[in-house]
């Protein structure tokens, strides 16, 4: 405990009837210069999936002046009595490499250490804390679910109404110190995609123009019939028909003062919002997903999660 106090203004500190630590917050480094930026959050268990979140989320505050960052480690386990340090002892453990990689590029953050299980700790905290965004790794076991999302990146963007950045252990730090700064906005016309617009925009607006990187809207008609999509030519109509389909959301960006590039394609979309990703060498996928309940939400939860499954970069989720 004493070295942690030693490193940290405290801000609060919560025990349980038996008398364990089961919460603990408090402020490491600098208070940043301006405050009420954006609140980012980043859960980090010390797995090179968090690891490679946190790597994303400090591009982000490096771009964005203001911008605070959120880490947090849950526990479950914590020791049977008041004796037991566990939760700062393991929690710190986990969280060694991020702090150190936090303390290397000289950001201060919010660092809070609680028990209980992941999914709730990070839901609960985003809730209270009003963060902007969380920022986490999307690997984990299990089911079908969770082979594709992580059993606790699933739990969370269920439960939360921030948008999410997903980043793969895959994908390797010199990948993501080196990725562009261009955008990938995969629109598909949905009530969804004008939220990912609106996300994107609020991101964007306040940023330096010499930092935003260009934003590509993608756009892609899936032919009819049975038979898988594949590639194919995209006529005048197909044209016409997505630039309805996407006007709000381009008009939401253009309102923003961000200007965009406007690209249709046809085939299979996640098979073409990779591809195009890869070509223009984007260094973020941004999406909208819905909550279930219709077969909209069906395709567009096969999309997104098709993308989070194969793409080898971050991808954000905008609900």
């Amino acid at each position: 405990m004493n070295a942690l106090l030693e490193s940290i203004r405290l801000d609060s500190a919560e025990c349980d009837d038996f008398g364990r630590l089961v919460d603990l917050t408090g402020h490491v480094g600098k208070p940043p210069r301006a405050l009420g930026g954006e609140r980012l959050l980043v859960p980090v268990d010390g797995s090179r999936a968090s690891l490679n979140a946190l790597r994303v989320a400090v591009r982000t505050v490096g771009r964005r002046p203001g911008a605070t960052l959120h880490l947090l480690n849950a526990q479950v386990a914590i020791g049977a009595d008041a004796r037991s340090d566990t939760l700062v002892d393991q929690g710190l453990a986990c969280t060694a490499s991020a702090r150190a990689l936090l303390d290397a590029a000289g950001i201060p953050y919010l660092l809070h250490l609680v028990a209980g299980p992941a999914g709730t700790a990070i839901v609960e905290h985003a809730r209270e804390k009003d963060v902007s965004e969380i920022v986490m790794g999307a690997d984990g076991i299990g089911g079908v679910v969770c082979a594709i999302l992580g059993s606790v990146a699933a739990d969370v963007i269920a439960r939360v109404d921030q948008p999410v950045t997903l980043v793969r252990a895959g994908i390797h730090p010199d990948e993501l110190a080196g990725a562009g700064e261009d955008w990938l906005f995969a629109c598909d016309g949905s009530a969804a995609a004008l939220r990912a617009a609106r996300h994107l925009a609020g991101r964007l607006a306040t940023a330096p123009r010499a930092r935003r990187g260009r934003v590509h809207v993608l756009n892609v008609r899936m032919p009819g019939g049975l038979l898988p999509a594949l590639p194919g030519r995209v006529d005048a109509a197909m044209r016409r028909q997505a630039a309805q389909e996407c006007a709000a959301a381009l008009d939401c960006l253009e309102t923003a003062g961000i200007a965009c590039l406007f690209h249709v394609e046809s085939g299979d979309p996640v098979a073409q919002i990779l591809r195009f990703a890869e070509d223009a060498g984007c260094g973020r996928i941004v999406m909208g997903t819905s909550g279930p309940g219709s077969l909209d939400s069906l395709i567009a939860g096969a999309v997104s999660n098709g993308v989070l499954r194969r793409a080898p970069l971050p991808v954000t989720l905008v609900k």
